[in-house]
């Protein structure tokens, strides 16, 4: 495979996840926010709610927790709540134990709020099997802050919530995988975080973005080698 970009400390490949993520070897944890293709709808001009291709995507979750099985010990997943069974039943199919966080917003969009509760939550199918690396002690998996509208991405988690978790379940010069890149935010902050990482991308428009985020440089010096994972062609 030739990546999109590679600066020996991040990797991006320009393609389908599920073509792209057979290829891959063992890294130390997977954080990644696939479509959730139930977003698209019509607003009634009171919020955009066309993601485009950026939420369209259907995923195979049972394809997809057996292979993120096969490449980590330590898998989060961000989804739909009509994702999230299929998700931990896939798992636990797997041999992983699973757990489910909550990202609760502090800023909801506060549509039809006079006639329900806002959309104030997101969640995460948590996956882990022995000999993950886990930092926080007796620690619940909620997480609570705003969101932070990115202008190159209609679906970007925060950078403060994806930094937590990537605190607590990598080492500093391990491996970060992201198979469903966006616009770079997983790599941004484990290269941020001293850690190496993966990025996979289908849509290029994204893999353009990530590339100059990661070009902006890391705030910690790291050798220039390529990530310590198995890559075949």
């Amino acid at each position: 495979m030739t990546p999109y970009y590679d600066d020996g400390c991040a990797v991006i490949y320009h393609g389908a996840a599920e073509e792209i993520l057979p290829n891959l070897g063992l890294v130390s944890m997977v954080l990644t926010d696939p479509p959730y293709n139930v977003v698209n709808r019509d607003s009634e001009g009171l919020r955009n709610l066309d993601r485009g291709d950026a939420d369209a995507l259907p995923v195979d979750v049972d394809w997809l927790a057996t292979e993120l099985g096969r490449v980590t010990p330590a898998a989060y997943v961000w989804c739909a709540t009509e994702q999230v069974s299929a998700l931990r039943g896939s798992f636990v199919a797997a041999g992983m134990t699973t757990r489910l966080g909550v990202w609760h917003k502090t800023n909801p969009s506060p549509m039809n709020g006079e006639r329900l509760w806002l959309s104030a939550v997101e969640l995460c199918v948590i996956a882990r099997r022995m000999g993950a690396i886990h930092h926080p002690h007796c620690a619940h998996p909620v997480w609570t802050g705003p969101s932070e509208p990115r202008d190159d991405h209609p679906t970007a988690k925060p950078e403060w919530l994806f930094r937590s978790l990537v605190l607590a379940s990598s080492d500093p010069g391990t491996v970060v995988l992201d198979p469903y890149m966006g616009s770079g935010t997983t790599l941004r902050v484990a290269l941020d975080e001293g850690r190496r990482a993966i990025g996979i991308e289908v849509n290029e428009r994204y893999c353009e973005v990530a590339a100059s985020r990661l070009a902006q440089g890391s705030l910690f010096a790291m050798a220039s080698e390529a990530p310590d994972t198995e890559v075949q062609p």
